[in-house]
């Protein structure tokens, strides 16, 4: 039987879909998405690339050591990475090196972390700012404190100070004497803060919970940090999280993109102290 002029146009439309369907999905097999950048994603990063390749095995996602929203960017213009997650989106001079996407895909709270050891689990402003202090300072609990200094991030330091104005003050002065901890990215941070006795540091929920890092975020003035009461406007101090990449991402990056915007990939994140956008 002789097939309708609209019936054999559909079937080619069909065959011609499926044809680019299978030459996708081909184009995708053995790829490799590389990604790094801040510390403060990559964990959450970690988790949706193993979920993700559970699902797409010829896939493969490799998260490299976190180095930075500056490195990874940089890394990713110069064609190292093909994802690059950061805290901010590519700045002026960044983004003349290549045409790049930025995409915020959650928040995290911005808190001060110490080992969980230490038995401490909330400050108030005044006693935070105290621990920045010239000479020994101590936690409530009589136990040795040492601050850790973000001095190269405006970013967190900015972030620090808004806590109180007694804090913003302690934090400039610490920042001009000798022999302060310093780290240069969040992961070096949060290293100080388990590592180093005593010490605290700004770090954010995502990276001490999808990292599962033995550390304590602190109440502040009785302001605990959760995805929850970050999302109800109740924990004003937060890190954004932006996925970056290439004006044209291979294949398997478009795909893998795709699914952090996913229900399944919010689940994760939220249940890893992030607020999806």
């Amino acid at each position: 039987m002789t097939q309708s002029h609209p019936a054999r146009a559909r079937l080619r439309r069909l065959a011609l879909f499926f044809a680019g369907l299978g030459m996708a999905l081909a184009a995708t097999a053995g790829e490799t998405v590389r990604i790094s950048g801040t510390g403060s994603g990559v964990g959450g990063m970690q988790l949706l690339a193993n979920a993700f390749m559970s699902a797409h095995p010829d896939i493969k996602v490799d998260v490299q050591p976190a180095i930075g929203s500056s490195g990874g960017i940089s890394a990713l213009a110069v064609g190292k990475l093909e994802l690059a997650v950061s805290n901010r989106p590519p700045n002026e001079k960044e983004a003349v090196q290549v045409a790049m996407t930025a995409v915020e895909y959650a928040r995290t709270p911005f808190v001060i972390v110490v080992h969980r050891d230490l038995g401490v689990t909330a400050l108030s402003a005044l006693e935070l700012a105290a621990l920045f202090a010239d000479g020994p300072a101590t936690y409530p609990n009589g136990k040795r404190a040492r601050p850790v200094l973000r001095l190269n991030d405006s970013t967190d330091t900015s972030l620090l100070k808004s806590f109180s104005p007694e804090v913003a003050k302690a934090v400039e002065q610490a920042a001009t004497r000798r022999g302060m901890l310093n780290a240069n990215t969040d992961s070096e941070a949060a290293d100080m803060a388990e590592k180093v006795p005593g010490a605290f540091a700004a770090s954010t929920l995502a990276l001490i919970e999808s990292e599962r890092r033995p550390l304590v975020a602190l109440a502040i003035d009785g302001k605990r940090a959760s995805g929850a009461s970050l999302a109800a406007g109740l924990y004003p101090f937060f890190k954004p999280l932006y996925w970056v990449v290439n004006a044209n991402p291979t294949a398997a990056t478009r795909q893998f993109v795709a699914f952090i915007g996913s229900p399944a990939a919010h689940q994760l994140l939220s249940a890893h102290g992030h607020v999806p956008r």
